[in-house]
């Protein structure tokens, strides 16, 4: 049983309601509890939810904000001289056949 409760506890447990609250009014404290247990249940699973789409939404708005931009007020130059290719991103020069940056990782856009 749940919580180390035998089934002499729970036998004690109704008695001692029934000597409380009498036959009658028994049925109505049972529904009053399982009401609330159960508006305790939703507002949980409401509650976890909601955290769960804060999170995803926070992850979302972190990838957006990882993504690859160059550094503003960096003059970086865009053409290819035929000894050095430099990276749009940190502005490294790199060999003209480089498919990526040296220091960066940064790809190159490949030209047809």
């Amino acid at each position: 049983m749940p919580f180390g409760i035998q089934p002499i506890h729970i036998v004690i447990i109704v008695v001692i309601a029934l000597i409380i609250f009498g036959p009658k009014s028994l049925p109505e404290v049972g529904r009053w509890i399982g009401r609330s247990m159960s508006e305790l249940r939703k507002g949980s699973q409401e509650m976890t939810t909601a955290l769960r789409e804060g999170m995803n939404e926070a992850q979302a708005d972190e990838q957006k904000n990882t993504i690859a931009k160059p550094a503003p007020g960096q003059s970086v130059p865009t053409n290819n001289t035929a000894a050095n290719k430099f990276c749009t991103k940190c502005g490294a020069p790199n060999p003209s056949d480089a498919l990526f940056c040296n220091k960066c990782g940064n790809s190159f856009q490949v030209q047809s």
